[in-house]
């Protein structure tokens, strides 16, 4: 019996409780070491819940902050397209270059947080005196819009990824009660083997055997790592 690594996914701990749970039930004389499994698989559908929550939670936020960076990157193309028509393409121009000292691609493609800032670096450059109304009040109006969704969907990144590191806590908490769980049944039928003279081989066949040890981290649960086996005593 092998401890679980805290880094492997919650169906590979739900998986290996199941099969503990279900041998040691099978067995008149170890079954009194099952109802803190049970209750350790019970408190699994909470955890289980809360991983796939706080993860779903995460890729929205990352979702509509990939979109927002789309939008505030082709709102500073359509005021590059403008600036260039405002100066009949002459990029020397101040009206163009008060705007856009450097090329178009080296102004946009940064990550939101970089994208806003530039935002809002040309929203203060419009207010200059040498834009009409005309030219300045549209594209101002759209840069802020931009801006305030892009900070929000920042916003929503973090509160994600702050409710990710949480619920980490919590189900790494729970990883270590049924590590605890696993070593003090192990514990427990290592005496009964000893006792009833039995070998190590009896109280291992309570809990999946590996073919191989897997890479510490990988969170899918590979069925052909597995190894089953039956109490024999």
């Amino acid at each position: 019996m092998r401890r679980i690594d805290p880094s492997r996914a919650v169906l590979v701990f739900w998986a290996d409780l199941v099969f503990h749970e279900a041998a040691l039930l099978a067995d008149d004389e170890a079954k009194h070491l099952a109802p803190q499994v049970t209750q350790a698989l019970d408190d699994f559908n909470v955890v289980f819940k809360l991983d796939l929550d706080t993860q779903r939670s995460v890729l929205k936020a990352n979702a509509k902050s990939s979109i927002a960076d789309v939008h505030i990157d082709e709102g500073i193309r359509k005021l590059h397209s403008a600036a260039l028509f405002l100066v009949d393409q002459v990029r020397k121009r101040p009206e163009f270059k008060s705007l856009f000292s450097e090329t178009i691609d080296k102004v946009v493609r940064f990550a939101l947080k970089r994208q806003v800032a530039i935002a809002e670096d040309l929203i203060d450059k419009l207010g200059s005196k040498i834009y009409s109304d005309d030219f300045r009040k549209p594209h101002i109006d759209s840069l802020k819009s931009l801006v305030d969704a892009g900070n929000t969907a920042l916003a929503d990144v973090r509160a994600a990824e702050l409710g990710r590191t949480d619920a980490r806590i919590d189900i790494r908490a729970w990883k270590d009660d049924v590590n605890a769980i696993r070593l003090a049944n192990y514990g427990e039928l290592l005496a009964i083997a000893a006792k009833s003279g039995r070998t190590k081989d009896w109280a291992d066949a309570f809990f999946l055997k590996y073919k191989s040890s897997s890479t510490d981290g990988d969170d899918e649960l590979d069925e052909s790592l597995v190894e089953t086996g039956s109490p024999t005593g």
